[in-house]
């Protein structure tokens, strides 16, 4: 890691991605709209259950051993959440 990235707190570069994600997920879309409802599907499933379970693990309410558990079951809450509430 550079000198940089050791300045940021972790709570900022889980923002920081997951801005990155829902900027890459528009652009994709732009002339497409078409694919919104898959890039909401993208955003809503993925990188909203892992932003809030690395958030999770820096405040140290889970461990590195439960994360990828707790991950999948965001996973599959979320895309419950957008089937039923999104589609």
């Amino acid at each position: 890691m550079s000198g940089k990235e050791n300045k940021m707190q972790q709570p900022v570069r889980i923002a920081m991605a997951m801005a990155m994600w829902a900027a890459i997920l528009w652009l994709l879309t732009l002339g497409h709209p078409r694919l919104v409802p898959l890039a909401k599907a993208v955003f809503i499933i993925y990188v909203v259950p892992s932003g809030l379970v690395e958030w999770l693990k820096y405040r140290g309410v889970v461990g590195d051993n439960r994360a990828g558990v707790l991950k999948l079951v965001g996973f599959i809450g979320m895309a419950l959440v957008w089937y039923f509430g999104y589609r």
